[in-house]
This record gives structure tokens, C-alpha cells and sequence, in this order.
């Protein structure tokens, strides 16, 4: 019909032009579609940045819904607290959202919503949800998700507090390349990013379904500060008869930083080598572990005319995968002697698995609030996982080949 019309206006202004009048109406044609096209993207693009504003409007305004809890946290300095966390989450749930906070050591508020919008993508119905993860300094991560058909579509977007203003600062939409809600309650999304990249990962998790508050603050307390970073606490067999599948030098740093507050005080670089004074060394371990001497030195590298133990920290050919998974405690029982076992799975984030590995850790809580770690015991593996995270530290003679050779060189 729009042909039509274009034919006869030509034809109304060139009577006689013949062949001349179908090229100029086609080219007219395609012009008039080429317009509609450019409108049409205009329109889309118009609808997208409609999009943009209403998530950035709706972000700042959440963000004043407590703005007392931060202002009060700030001048107080504790700001990222569990506690003014929670608060602050509570707040957020109140406005209607699922809330979380990006450790996952706070129960969702209105975790419903999630659960009932992972059943509708496992069934390939249409809807959506939002998910606020608390990051930190009171700012937050906001996840909108839509899904039909199966497919699970995100629009990330960051906001953050600017001198005391809440500030919308990053905006991101992708379309999931995988994703699962588990039936221990965590649900994962995948962004693809393709071979090479060197970005963060693209996995995320949320624990959905809450988690007991007691086994929370086992964790907290007696497992969560140690982890599975650069130390086989939690991935080996051990006891107080043998801690031959242990690596103190590894647990030497993890602790000094529960008990002292910061960093072992020697300088990591390629190829340095201490001697720690036996006090130091010792005192550190044996306040976590029911141990003697003998056997700490039978498992280091102990020099007696100095009295001191050698250690050498980590460096670039020893350092360990980033992005590892953290500990869980599920559940717990108290024993008859005092003790406590507490039953441990780790959450892998990067492997989208919330059972890298289960084990059974056992401690010994104290009269003055302090305790010791008594065994652990591995009870199961995720047999998908084609590598582990941890990395052994470099024997003598890898040490010597990468460091003391090339220093004589």
C-alpha cells in the first residue's frame, strides 16, 4: 500500500518517466523504512534509558530509607558492623526488597521472592525479582533479574554514598550464561566472559534459605576467620597424635592475625627467608592448639643455635588461586567431653557449588572464651572439581632452584 502511494506521486510529477518512476519509488521505499527503523531504535533506546533512570531512582531513594542507621554509623565508626548491617538490611527489607548481605553471613530478608522467582525460571515462566546485596561503607549491589522461557536476564548496578549523598555509580545488563538454585538454598548466576579474561569471576551466589543463628556464630567464631585461605585446616585429616598433614607455616600467619590483629611483621618478597624467634613462633600456634614443642619443631625447620625458626613466606611460584571458596558450619553437637563438633561445607562461589568439600572440625572451647582446634576429619569431596584451590608452599629444593641458585648466579 505505501508502494502504491509513492508510485502515484511520482507519476503525478513525471507522467512520461516510465521505468524512472518504479527506481525513484522503491529508493523512496526504502528510505521511508530506513526512517522507521532509526525511529524505532530511537524508541528502544529511549524505553532503556527509562529503564536505567527508574533503577537509579529507586536506588537513591532506598538508600534514604536508612539513611539514619548510616549517619549514626558513621559517626560512631562502625559502620561495617554485623550489627548495623543487619540493621540495615532489616530497613531495606522493610521497603519490599530481598535483601542479603555479599558475605552471606546475614539471612536474606524476604527470601521468598527468590525462591518463588527460581521456581518460575525452573518452570519457564515469566517473572522477576530484586536482590539487594549489601556491599560495605553502607553502599550496596543491586541485582534485577527478569526470566522467561527459562533464561534468567540481570541488570547490575553499584550505589555507593558520595559526602553523604547515595550516588548510583556502575550499570551493567547481561543475560545469563548458566545458573541453579540448589537445594541447600543458594542460588548461582553465571556471566559468560570468555577464555582469557582476567577480570573478576562471572559467578555469583546468594544464600537463599536462612541458616541456623547458632551454627552462624560457630562459624564466625571458630571457623570462619581461618578458612580455607592458604591453609589445610579444613581439607585434611589431623588430630593432637598427628598434625603431619598440617602446614604451621601456613597456620603460623592465618593465627598470628586472629590473635595479634594484623599481618605476620616480616616482608613477603621473592625469595625471603626469617628466622622467628621460638617464642614467637610457638607462642602463636599453641595458643589454638593442645601441642608440644617437639612436635612443632618435628614438622618446620627449627635452628636450635638460634633458637628461632626459619620461615619463608609466600611468594609469586607458591601463592595460591584467588577466589577460593569459604567455610559454612551447618550444623553441631556437643560432646561429652566439652568439645564441639561442628560439620563444615565449603561454598565455592567461582565452581557454583555449595559442597566443595564436607568436613567434621572439632574444638575445644576454654574457661577465659579462647579454644583450641582438636582434629578434623574430611568426609567428602564435589567429585566434579578439576582443581583445588590450595597450592603447597615450595619444598627445599623448589626454593633453592627458583631463589638461592639465581642469587649465586
Amino acid at each position: 500500500m505505501l508502494y502504491q502511494k509513492i508510485r502515484q506521486f511520482w507519476i503525478n510529477i513525471f507522467p512520461n518517466k516510465g521505468k524512472n518512476v518504479m527506481v525513484l519509488s522503491l529508493a523512496l521505499l526504502m528510505l521511508c523504512v530506513g526512517c522507521k527503523q532509526n525511529t524505532d531504535d530511537e524508541d528502544d533506546e529511549t524505553d532503556v534509558d527509562k529503564t536505567e533512570q527508574q533503577i537509579y531512582g529507586e536506588s537513591e531513594k532506598l538508600a534514604e530509607t536508612y539513611r539514619e542507621i548510616y549517619e549514626t554509623a558513621v559517626e560512631q565508626g562502625n559502620l561495617d558492623t554485623l550489627e548495623v548491617q543487619q540493621r540495615i538490611i532489616n530497613s531495606i527489607g522493610d521497603s519490599g526488597y530481598a535483601a542479603v548481605d555479599r558475605d552471606d553471613q546475614i539471612n536474606m530478608v524476604n527470601y521468598e521472592q527468590v525462591e518463588d522467582f527460581c521456581k518460575s525460571a525452573d518452570e519457564g515462566k515469566k517473572d522477576g525479582v530484586t536482590i539487594i546485596s549489601l556491599s560495605g561503607e553502607g553502599g550496596f549491589v543491586r541485582y534485577d533479574m527478569e526470566t522467561m522461557n527459562g533464561e534468567i536476564d540481570v541488570i547490575v548496578s553499584t550505589l555507593r554514598w558520595e559526602e553523604n549523598e547515595p550516588q548510583v555509580c556502575y550499570y551493567h545488563e547481561f543475560t545469563a550464561h548458566s545458573w541453579k538454585y540448589t537445594e541447600k538454598g543458594y542460588f548461582f548466576v553465571e556471566e559468560y566472559h570468555p577464555s582469557g579474561y582476567d577480570g573478576a569471576p562471572g559467578e555469583l551466589a546468594f544464600r537463599v534459605k536462612p541458616l541456623d543463628q547458632t551454627c552462624r556464630e560457630l562459624n564466625r567464631k571458630y571457623v570462619y576467620p581461618v578458612g580455607y585461605e592458604r591453609n589445610k585446616l579444613l581439607i585434611v585429616d589431623w588430630d593432637e597424635q598427628d598434625y603431619s598433614g598440617l602446614d604451621f607455616y601456613d597456620l603460623y600467619e592465618r593465627l598470628y592475625y586472629i590473635k595479634y590483629g594484623t599481618y605476620v611483621p616480616y616482608e613477603a618478597y621473592e625469595g625471603a627467608e626469617y628466622e622467628v624467634p621460638e617464642q614467637e613462633f610457638e607462642g602463636v600456634l599453641q595458643s589454638y592448639f593442645q601441642i608440644e614443642r617437639e612436635q612443632i619443631t618435628a614438622n618446620t625447620v627449627y635452628e636450635p643455635n638460634e633458637s628461632a625458626y626459619r620461615y619463608r613466606p609466600r611468594g609469586f611460584k607458591d601463592a595460591e588461586l584467588p577466589y577460593g571458596p569459604y567455610p559454612e558450619v551447618i550444623s553441631y553437637e556437643k560432646q561429652e567431653d566439652g568439645t564441639l563438633r561442628l560439620f563444615i561445607e565449603a561454598v565455592w562461589e567461582r565452581k557454583m557449588t555449595d559442597c566443595a568439600v564436607t568436613s567434621e572440625l572439632v574444638v575445644r572451647p576454654l574457661n577465659d572464651g579462647s579454644f583450641q582446634y582438636v582434629s578434623n576429619k574430611v568426609t567428602g569431596w564435589d567429585d566434579t572439581l578439576e582443581i583445588l584451590w590450595y597450592k603447597p608452599r615450595l619444598t627445599d629444593e623448589e626454593w633453592e632452584y627458583y631463589y638461592e641458585n639465581k642469587q649465586n648466579d
